[in-house]
C-alpha cells in the first residue's frame, strides 16, 4: 500500500475514490484505521469537495443554453385612406 505523505495526496487520493463511487465515510474510516491523523484527512477531504463541485459547476454553465435578448420589433402604423383624405393623423 502506497502512503499518503502530503494534502495534495489525499485530496487526489479523495478525488479518485469519490469519483468511483465510494462514500466520504467509508474513505474516512479506512484511513482513519491506517493511522492517517484526522487532520490530513479532513483537509484533504476538503480539498477535494470543492474541486470536484467547481468542476460541476462548470460543467453544468457549459451546458447551460445560452439565451439571446429579444430586440423589441416596432411596427409604424400606417394612415387610413380616410386619414390622408381628411388629415387625421
Amino acid at each position: 500500500m502506497r502512503e499518503i505523505e502530503s494534502k495534495r495526496e489525499m485530496t487526489a487520493f479523495f478525488e479518485k475514490n469519490l469519483a468511483s463511487g465510494r462514500e466520504a465515510e467509508e474513505i474516512y474510516s479506512i484511513l482513519l484505521n491506517q493511522g492517517y491523523p484526522k487532520s490530513l484527512i479532513n483537509a484533504g477531504y476538503n480539498e477535494a469537495a470543492d474541486k470536484i463541485r467547481k468542476r460541476k459547476e462548470a460543467e453544468a454553465e457549459k451546458q447551460r443554453p445560452v439565451v439571446e435578448e429579444a430586440v423589441p420589433i416596432t411596427v409604424e402604423k400606417k394612415q387610413s385612406f380616410f386619414g390622408k383624405l381628411f388629415g387625421k393623423k
